[in-house]
């Protein structure tokens, strides 16, 4: 029991805080959006149109999850009504099951599985040792009784209190301390229109030259688009990270001499960050297991994601040698 009391305590908390923490969190258009989180959750699941609504009301809904984990956790730790604080903390942990993880096979490899035992043993372990206390009580006097449950109530109030000051505190904390949410940038390149490394802005091809004569350049048109990288910069099999302005994190794979292709990073799942591993060669989720295939378009190839992950126009220009992301 104690063993359980201090991990889901513990857990609940760093889970709530956790939330404040993350200046994008409650921040539309950015990738860890509670509201994209929600409708990816809602994709299939036996509870789909519960946790479609509640996505209508997005930043609210992340705003209550967080605060209701924190207290949850308070609650666990300090024993502040710890037979609700369980049954809240079970029902989260099912709720999560039957949306989030519920397309994680086998059922196993769900966190929120066997969290929702965890809260369930305990829950358990709770109830019976009430009814021990209770059984331990039955035998004093009414007065007595009396004067015992008035004080237990007076320190449940005053408990109960110290769990909603401390939770809405982390809270506060957290948001403070989370800042704005990240500016979006591009990795590699210069910004279109930005002085190159000498001073000068770079001309585009077939205007005249600066350099006299009254007749344009004939230099060949080069394919347009927002520099990602230098080609020789990705191995063959490899994968950099980019920000792409209208997708936001993606991932950009070198799948041959002259081959490259480049996917949102955005899981279609739950909306975490995919990575790439270069043993596989796949694109994976760490958070429920999900896999892209890269060489087939980011196809699904294990794991609870319903779709593949979005695709990224790109090009290479061979003048430059540089990765271009088409406009």
């Amino acid at each position: 029991m104690r063993i359980l009391r201090a991990f889901l305590g513990v857990t609940f908390v760093y889970a709530g805080v956790q939330k404040f923490l993350d200046a994008s969190f409650l921040h539309s258009g950015t990738p860890g959006y509670i509201g994209n989180q929600l409708r990816a959750f809602a994709q299939g699941s036996p509870i789909g149109p519960v946790i479609s609504a509640l996505a209508h009301v997005a930043p609210l809904t992340g705003v209550a999850i967080a605060l209701i984990e924190i207290a949850v956790g308070i609650g666990t730790l300090l024993a502040i009504a710890p037979i609700t604080s369980a049954a809240i903390g079970l029902g989260i942990n099912l709720v999560l099951f039957l949306s989030a993880t519920w397309h994680v096979h086998p059922y196993f490899l769900g966190s929120d599985s066997i969290y929702a035992v965890a809260w369930g043993a305990y829950l358990a372990g709770l109830i019976t040792a009430r009814r021990a206390e209770l059984e331990r009580a039955a035998p004093l006097p009414p007065r007595h009784r009396a004067i015992v449950e008035q004080e237990i109530a007076r320190r449940r109030f005053l408990r109960g209190a110290t769990l909603v000051a401390g939770s809405f505190l982390l809270g506060i904390a957290g948001s403070v301390l989370a800042g704005k949410p990240p500016r979006t940038s591009v990795l590699g390149g210069e910004t279109p229109g930005s002085p190159t490394e000498n001073g000068h802005t770079p001309r585009p091809n077939g205007t005249r030259s600066p350099h006299g004569g009254g007749a344009p350049t004939t230099e060949p048109t080069a394919p347009a688009g927002t520099p990602i990288a230098r080609l020789d910069s990705v191995p063959v099999g490899g994968a950099v990270p980019f920000h792409d302005p209208s997708q936001g994190p993606a991932v950009l794979c070198r799948l041959g001499t002259d081959k490259v292709a480049a996917y949102s990073r955005v899981c279609t799942h739950a909306g975490c960050l995919v990575d790439f591993d270069p043993g596989s060669g796949v694109l994976f989720c760490p958070c429920h297991g999900a896999e892209f295939d890269p060489k087939r378009g980011a196809q699904v190839i294990g794991g609870p994601a319903p779709v593949p992950l979005p695709a990224i126009p790109v090009t290479i220009d061979h003048q430059t040698g540089e990765v271009l992301a088409k406009e």
